[in-house]
């Protein structure tokens, strides 16, 4: 593939050098609209310490020594049930511009072929159920914490290579509400109590979120269940964005855990600061600047049990919040993306006068065996 005049070619992440490369890809790219991959995460795919139980392939696409792009690329059995194929997944996904991504998409099409793989899926960091998608409208919004962003010529230029969008979703923002949350008659009537976890409570919260969390998702077409491990490395560094208030678990009357809502101080303008780096003088940041950081937070995740959903629990969790985050000082409350086959959930932000920010997807592709493209 030629680009500005010069030959790309696409070659593997094989050292500390390459791999500085590709994390400053991430730092450098769409003027501040991104939210850059945890860095500490990206070189932790590299050193192979993290809990995907695959290889994880590292990939630059460079014009002459130029970097243009990257990518990642892994499958994952998990997921290859799930979706009932056999796929190769890209992600963290980077490109100056369409010719760019054409030769990191025909290398990774290679890759798939020559691993036996019937579809492309992504952008996904490592799996839907962590992050990725591709926004298809709301360009002009800037991301944040667990959301994506990318320019608008990307999705127009994956399908012009025949990828095909898969499970539709928006992002949303609402004004955070300020009254009073539910009282103890509604609660009462529900069968619930609202535990909400403090800091020291957090191990405690994630262990009683972890089943939770499994059986809640379990019917989302993209949910492949956490491992402890792998929910250990997502909530990694909770604790710092963490406010009283804002990590709510429903309990029924028999102290089982129902339902929840976490939700998290929004630190993105920091990371794209330091370019998603959080060193000892960004953790002094976000400590100093509390204050500033309590206006905007984002609602990571909220769910319910099968058994416990359709009973209006997740909407008496969403009152508490909104009452804990106005009393917080907060102003804006932010939403990861809700896919459009769950308007129940969409319907906590209509609510309180929300509205969607991103539209956002999932592209898949099947892919011709070379002897099939021939016949």
């Amino acid at each position: 593939m030629r680009h500005g005049g010069a030959a790309v070619r696409v070659v593997e992440v094989a050292d500390e050098a390459s791999l500085d490369t590709f994390v400053r890809l991430g730092h450098e790219t769409h003027g501040g609209m991104a939210v850059p991959l945890a860095e500490r995460t990206v070189r932790a795919w590299h050193r192979g310490r993290h809990p995907h139980p695959h290889p994880i392939t590292m990939l630059l696409a460079l014009d002459d020594d130029r970097p243009v792009g990257r990518a990642i690329a892994h499958r994952d059995d998990r997921l290859d049930a799930r979706l009932g194929t056999r796929a190769l997944v890209f992600g963290a996904l980077e490109a100056e511009g369409p010719a760019a991504l054409a030769t990191l998409l025909d290398a990774i099409e290679a890759r798939a072929l020559a691993a036996g793989a019937e579809e492309l899926f992504g952008p996904a960091q490592l799996l839907p159920n962590q992050s990725g998608g591709v926004i298809t409208a709301g360009f002009e919004e800037r991301a944040f914490l667990d959301a994506p962003w990318n320019p608008p010529w990307l999705p127009e230029a994956l399908e012009a290579r025949g990828m095909r969008r898969w499970y539709e979703a928006d992002t949303w923002v609402v004004d955070v509400v300020d009254e009073d949350g539910p009282t103890e008659a509604e609660l009462d009537a529900a069968g619930i109590r609202i535990d909400e976890v403090s800091r020291l409570g957090l191990g405690r919260g994630l262990r009683a979120l972890l089943p939770l969390l499994n059986d809640s998702f379990a019917l989302l077409p993209y949910y492949t269940p956490f491992t402890r491990a792998e929910l250990r490395v997502q909530t990694r560094g909770l604790g710092l964005l963490h406010e009283p208030g804002l990590f709510l678990i429903a309990r029924d009357e028999e102290d089982l855990p129902v339902a929840f809502v976490v939700a998290v101080l929004d630190a993105a303008p920091l990371l794209q600061r330091s370019g998603g780096r959080l060193r000892a003088q960004e953790v002094w940041s976000l400590i100093a600047r509390r204050a500033a950081l309590r206006r905007e937070a984002v609602l990571v995740i909220q769910g319910a049990r099968p058994d416990a959903q359709g009973k209006g629990i997740v909407s008496l969790l969403s009152r508490r919040l909104h009452a804990n985050l106005a009393e917080l000082g907060c102003t804006t409350l932010r939403s990861t993306p809700v896919g459009r086959q769950n308007p129940g959930s969409a319907r906590q932000f209509s609510r309180f006068g929300g509205r969607p920010l991103h539209a956002t997807a999932y592209y898949r592709k099947r892919l011709a065996r070379p002897e099939t493209a021939a016949a």
